[in-house]
């Protein structure tokens, strides 16, 4: 009997001493001055259009770095604020590693498509459909759409399933791009789509001064392979040369005018 209420008391001690360990250790450990900020970005090129050193900038100052501001003073709501607000970061996060040093991940949206409204202002779309605002620093090669696109340019990022832009033509321009880059011979042609005065789509393929009509998106990766199969064969060639339009409307065939 005794020997059990030695046992309980040795634990008791034992729990006690521990709880008083990491009482001491978390209170050290939050006094801590924070050391430094590293900001970890996932994007596919070397450039972009989150500004690193930017952000880094802005923690750095945000956390008074130079300050020596203790690890329990950092306002990670007020970070994760921050990065939550910048219209090209597509997930982020932010924490305080174990070499005191506040941790902060962020990946970058990547567009697939650039579309100027009609006072030559313009978004960005993602793959997903999301629009986003266009940048000052920053201006990736993609495929482009222009023409009758009637929308208002945004400051944050924003579906293009929002009211806003229902009716712009974002949506339908954004259905062609994709089909088009799902081929890799025709995404390495066609660098522009257009909306025309009726609402129809046509296609402008490098090297090629006729316009490529492919109408509405009805059908579009059929009209697609039969463009591709024309311009596997003659594009380059002297047999394309005098003609003003290669239209795609017509099921089965490509009616070509000059």
């Amino acid at each position: 009997m005794v020997k059990k209420i030695l046992r309980i008391v040795l634990w008791a001690l034992t729990g006690a001493a521990l709880v008083v360990l990491f009482v001491f250790g978390r209170k050290w450990y939050l006094e801590t001055t924070l050391k430094g900020v590293r900001f970890d970005l996932e994007r596919h090129h070397p450039t972009g259009f989150v500004e690193h050193d930017s952000v880094v900038g802005y923690m750095e100052a945000l956390c008074n770095l130079e300050g020596q501001t203790p690890l329990h003073r950092i306002k990670l709501r007020e970070v994760q604020q921050y990065l939550n607000n910048n219209p090209w970061v597509e997930q982020s996060g932010a924490y305080i590693g174990l070499n005191d040093t506040l941790i902060i991940h962020a990946k970058e949206y990547e567009p697939v498509l650039r579309v100027f409204n009609q006072n030559t202002q313009s978004v960005y779309v993602t793959a997903e459909g999301m629009l986003l605002p266009s940048s000052e620093h920053y201006t990736p090669r993609m495929l482009l759409a222009s023409g009758q696109f009637d929308f208002n340019v945004l400051k944050h990022r924003c579906p293009v399933s929002d009211s806003l832009y229902l009716g712009s033509g974002i949506q339908e321009a954004l259905h062609i791009a994709l089909a088009i880059q799902r081929d890799p011979f025709l995404n390495s042609c066609i660098g522009l789509i257009h909306r025309n005065s009726r609402n129809e789509y046509e296609l402008m393929v490098n090297n090629l001064d006729a316009r490529v009509v492919l109408g509405d998106t009805c059908l579009v990766d059929t009209k697609l392979a039969r463009l591709r199969t024309l311009l596997e064969k003659y594009l380059g060639t002297e047999e394309l040369n005098g003609y003003k339009t290669l239209n795609l409307r017509y099921k089965n065939q490509i009616v070509c005018t000059k």
